[in-house]
């Protein structure tokens, strides 16, 4: 994928080591990424968009934050941990953005607004359906002042004849599109995952539209509009299980310890001292897994020789599996496992995940402004990993975003958010 596009907050440098190598954009003093010359003027707030823009940014992108002084981003009011003045909720979702304060409600925001579209070639947003229409900025208007721009909605449930036009969230997400009801101990209550699972895969959704939608502009000349839904995006996750019921009429169900529906044994497993993960997805596993746990009996078996053999016989194969690897302590366990080539795993705190060297080997905890956070996951040969600049105070690149998209000091007084 190549992009064409030029906008004056990008450059070019030589790597002074390899000066044969092609040079680079950078942005705004920063080694920028392949999406250099791309600006997305960005009007998301909380998770879901911030998490689109943000891996957009990392990745090149001019992103410009667009928030109403009155009402900013959610948040940077989260009752959560903070850093100096920011808290690290708004801080680990908008690095490697410019803030521009903007009352689109107001004739001179909404004007400075449009003017920044001119310049743009992505306008991302997540308000309800209707909002930008009501503003006087949606699709149409956008178009008018840039015929290619390309515009990302991301809603609970889309927008179109049927849609819901109510507003939503990623747990109520989870408990409309099914998942909340298979996850969780059989004789439990639902649950929900342990992160924020819907606005996190929107959010790369809406990413993915983007560039595609780009493509097809830069193709074409014609804007597009990308409509991505939490709720479609989520029940898209279903994939193997709704086919199966779809297809054939078998609703998914719980299993104990976050059992796989189809390979067994492969689930959770307590040991003397904590759990492990054990997955022997490939058929040559299960004879190892035999062997590293001292399971004869169960080795012997012809009829376990094949995974619709375990998967008929689960209670019996979780039993022997369990009942061995309850015996020994987790770093036993897993050491016998990795010897005979069993993929098995412990099952981390957060803390322990981080203080993995390989995270650090791979770039994915970094700092941005003193705010410590993880990385983005995208590697891309040709470029170094990206740079990170802090989240953006409020209005902190108002006027000089202004100024470059061509207005006046006056203009720009008069559209200014902060006053």
């Amino acid at each position: 994928m190549v992009f064409r596009y030029d906008i004056g907050a990008a450059h070019e440098t030589r790597d002074p080591d390899d000066p044969e190598r092609p040079p680079r954009p950078r942005r705004h003093g920063m080694t920028a990424g392949p999406l250099a010359g791309v600006r997305i003027v960005d009007l998301t707030q909380t998770l879901a968009g911030p998490y689109a823009t943000m891996l957009l940014a990392d990745l090149g992108a001019d992103v410009l934050k667009i928030e109403s002084p009155g009402r900013p981003d959610r948040a940077r009011s989260m009752p959560t941990v903070r850093v100096g003045d920011q808290t690290a909720y708004f801080a680990c979702l908008n690095r490697n953005k410019r803030s521009v304060a903007l009352d689109l409600k107001d004739e001179h925001g909404r004007a400075a607004f449009l003017r920044l579209v001119a310049s743009a070639q992505v306008v991302v947003e997540n308000f309800r359906p209707g909002v930008m229409d009501r503003l006087g900025v949606g699709f149409e208007a956008l178009r008018e002042v840039n015929p290619a721009i390309v515009l990302c909605s991301i809603s609970g449930f889309g927008a179109g004849a049927g849609a819901r036009d109510q507003a939503t969230y990623d747990y109520l997400v989870q408990a409309l599109a099914g998942t909340m009801s298979i996850t969780g101990e059989p004789d439990g209550p639902p649950a929900k995952y342990g992160v924020s699972i819907v606005d996190h895969v929107a959010g790369t959704f809406g990413a993915l539209g983007v560039l595609a939608a780009l493509q097809d502009a830069q193709r074409t000349g014609e804007g597009r509009h990308v409509d991505v839904s939490l709720f479609d995006t989520h029940l898209s996750m279903l994939t193997y299980l709704a086919a199966d019921y779809l297809n054939g009429g078998t609703a998914p169900v719980r299993h104990a310890s976050s059992a796989h529906p189809y390979i067994v044994p492969s689930q959770l497993f307590e040991t003397a001292d904590g759990h492990i993960v054990v997955m022997p997805l490939a058929a040559h596993m299960w004879k190892k897994l035999c062997t590293a746990l001292e399971l004869d009996e169960l080795a012997a078996d012809p009829a376990l020789d094949d995974a619709e053999g375990r998967l008929a016989q689960r209670e019996r194969v979780v039993r022997g599996v369990g009942a061995a690897i309850a015996a020994l302590p987790t770093a036993e366990a897993l050491a016998r496992l990795a010897s005979n080539e069993v993929p098995a795993a412990p099952v981390r705190t957060v803390a322990e995940a981080l203080a993995d060297p390989h995270v650090a080997d791979r770039g994915m905890l970094v700092e941005a402004g003193g705010v410590q956070m993880v990385g983005n996951p995208v590697k891309i040969s040709g470029y170094d990993d990206p740079e990170y600049a802090a989240a953006p105070d409020l209005g902190a690149h108002t006027r000089e975003v202004l100024r470059e998209a061509g207005l006046t000091d006056e203009e720009a007084a008069r559209a200014d958010g902060l006053g």
